[in-house]
């Protein structure tokens, strides 16, 4: 456990030793505050609640998550640092699990850094602060899924931009497919609507915490962090 601390550490702190870092988050905060205050209009609905916000991050989180986790393992191997995992004395599921929790303390300053958009609320009026707190842990939620398929791709090829693109693919797959398929087929529409990250988060935004969608959430997260760690033992088997 240790080794997975020391990982996750040194992981944690590349992502600000790079530009990139604070680059994708101005950008995110950007996107989020014009959707926020500007499309939806927030000043003129005279409406104290967060949720605008919580419709249009998830989507977003669709292609930030992959853009912060393509790197993860992509970047050792581009770096050359990967084969030195070869001669370590670390094992797959730590190296999986480190860098799996740095990605998560990123999600965490990203999340931490939208808290001035509740403020804002609270100060023009009296929210809800039920649907509030299960927006921004539902917003957690399906960020750490979105990035278990980030790392899971990320582990697949030492190519950054295609780990991206298979993690946005999927993501958007799963984001979208009760609107996709279930539209085509009405009669399958609640088995995708279950299959769905979006329907999942809506009812946490609504501040209902419902333990099958938990179960939902951190299954495909355990997974996706499983499939990645036996891919890269794969590859270090393959040298």
């Amino acid at each position: 456990m240790r080794s997975t601390w020391v990982i996750a550490k040194r992981e944690f702190r590349s992502f600000f030793d790079s530009p990139i870092a604070y680059v994708a988050i101005t950008v995110f905060l950007i996107i989020t505050g014009v959707l926020f205050f500007l499309a939806d209009d927030f000043f003129a609905a005279n409406e104290a609640t967060l949720r605008p916000l919580f419709e249009w991050v998830p989507l977003i989180f669709v292609f930030y998550m992959p853009a912060i986790s393509m790197r993860l393992l992509s970047e050792e191997r581009r770096s050359g640092t990967f084969e030195l995992l070869i001669t370590m004395p670390i094992r797959e599921h730590e190296v999986i699990l480190g860098k799996y929790l740095a990605a998560l303390g990123f999600l965490v300053v990203t999340l931490l850094l939208t808290l001035p958009y509740p403020i804002i609320v609270a100060a023009v009026g009296t929210p809800d602060w039920g649907p509030m707190i299960g927006g921004y842990f539902g917003l957690f939620l399906v960020g750490a899924v979105y990035l278990g398929v980030g790392l899971m791709t990320s582990a697949w090829t030492h190519n950054q931009i295609i780990s991206f693109v298979l993690a946005l693919l999927i993501n958007g797959f799963f984001y979208f497919i009760d609107k996709l398929i279930g539209v085509v087929w009405a009669g399958t529409r609640d088995v995708f609507a279950y299959l769905s990250f979006d329907q999942h988060f809506q009812t946490i935004s609504r501040g209902v915490i419902d333990t099958r969608n938990l179960v939902f959430y951190v299954s495909l997260s355990a997974a996706s962090v499983l499939i990645a760690s036996y891919s890269l033992r794969r590859r270090l088997w393959k040298g």
